[in-house]
């Protein structure tokens, strides 16, 4: 289990859970997944486009353009085993996001907003085997947020969730091919 994750987001509504076997170093690995970013493939394109009609119900500040990892705040970076990354949104959340740290990120509580923690973390299996996990969770901060946000995870889940098995495919050749 991550310690990032566990420590940005102990508490959650919804979660969903992902994971590959890499052949190779556990620091290679760690660079691939570091490098990864959501417009990979055609396939995430497309469901990123598809993405933003929902999105921009429940959402402030929808870009027109697909979402890259530099959309995530860098939260918890721990070489070569834990990456997370995580998202602020709702109507009160500011577009610039720069200042937000972890700390910041575990107060932040905004009435009518959601927060969302993207970790990867890797389990060196030895034989040059490392697991690859992927988790992402998301917290509501109120009742109305929450009833929103459900409709929108029944819409997108699918599909956010063939997004992050076609990036565990990309980190697995990037990390292989080296």
């Amino acid at each position: 289990m991550s310690e990032a994750l566990n420590s940005l987001l102990p508490e959650y509504q919804f979660s969903e859970h992902h994971m590959t076997v890499v052949l190779g170093k556990p620091d290679r690995v760690f660079e691939a997944v570091e490098a990864m970013d959501l417009s990979d493939s055609r396939i995430a394109r497309t469901l990123m486009r598809l993405w933003r009609i929902p999105a921009k119900v429940v959402m402030k500040n929808v870009p027109d353009r697909n979402m890259s990892i530099e959309d995530f705040i860098p939260l918890i970076r721990t070489p070569p085993i834990d990456l997370a990354r995580g998202l602020l949104a709702g109507n009160s959340v500011a577009k610039d996001t720069a200042s937000v740290d972890a700390d910041a990120f575990r107060a932040f509580n905004e009435a009518g907003c959601f927060k969302l923690v993207w970790a990867f973390w890797m389990t060196d299996l030895g034989d040059d085997r490392v697991r690859v996990d992927t988790e992402t969770r998301v917290l509501c901060t109120d009742a109305k947020t929450l009833r929103g946000f459900r409709l929108y995870w029944f819409a997108i889940r699918p599909w956010s969730g063939l997004i992050r098995l076609r990036l565990l495919a990309s980190i697995k050749r990037a990390a292989e091919s080296s």
